[in-house]
């Protein structure tokens, strides 16, 4: 559904060198330190960072020369990218100015009822909770329709009680929209939770892509061995009854 083959290098000398594909339907978590390339990756496959070698195909259509919003693919940072001067209904229209359509009331109506924001609609971005935010800018990115939706590490800073709260949020939009998500993250247990197909990237590179049982017996370098010890002592916080 969507091909990724990436080559650039940088000023400051790192290089980004990733070839994936990511299945229709799916939740993706790209998993690795700071710095290592996961928002690069999601910068390039939205747009927002040029490439210079490779390719990027959604549905087997090249789209590495499009303008972001020309890909149908929405990326949504680490900040949520909510405008501080837009009340949330505004917000929620904004997709569809940016794109020069005809609101589509119906669709906003539906989403804004499955994400509980009803009431939040005339409120400004300062106005909201860290979850209401959340909830808000995933609104915003669904009313667009997009066939790929770019999560950039979405619940960082938030404690663990809302953190599990938004992973069961997410898990459950994924399904109720049948969308296919790339979600990066440093945290396991979001690899855990929501992930259908792992990506580890490290210094640029992809080193392990699979589902989270095939973790298990793949050959691991240092890194990799690591997230696995996290990862088992995760599951046995989980299961200690």
């Amino acid at each position: 559904m969507l091909d990724i083959n990436i080559s650039n290098k940088y000023k400051n000398g790192f290089s980004l060198g990733v070839s994936f594909c990511i299945k229709e339907n799916s939740y993706n978590i790209m998993l690795g330190p700071s710095g290592s390339g996961k928002s690069l990756t999601l910068k390039a496959i939205s747009g927002f960072e040029k490439i210079y070698g490779g390719y990027v195909r959604l549905k087997k259509r090249d789209i590495s020369n499009l303008a972001p919003e020309k890909r149908n693919i929405v990326y949504l940072p680490q900040n949520l990218g909510l405008f501080p001067h837009l009340r949330v209904k505004e917000q929620l229209y904004f997709p569809f100015k940016a794109r020069g359509i005809s609101i589509d009331e119906s669709i906003i109506s539906m989403i804004v009822k499955e994400f509980n924001i009803v009431h939040l609609m005339e409120r400004f971005p300062n106005e909201l909770s860290g979850g209401e935010g959340q909830r808000v800018a995933l609104a915003r990115s669904l009313v667009a329709r997009p066939d790929v939706l770019l999560l950039d590490e979405p619940l960082t800073g938030l404690d663990f009680h809302l953190k599990m709260k938004l992973i069961k949020f997410l898990k459950n939009i994924k399904n109720r929209f049948s969308l296919t998500i790339i979600h990066v993250t440093h945290d396991p247990i979001e690899a855990v939770y929501l992930g259908e197909e792992i990506f580890i990237i490290q210094d640029g590179r992809i080193i392990f892509s699979g589902a989270l049982d095939q973790l298990w017996t793949c050959k691991a370098n240092g890194f990799v061995q690591g997230i696995r010890q996290e990862l088992k002592e995760l599951g046995k916080i989980i299961t200690t009854p």
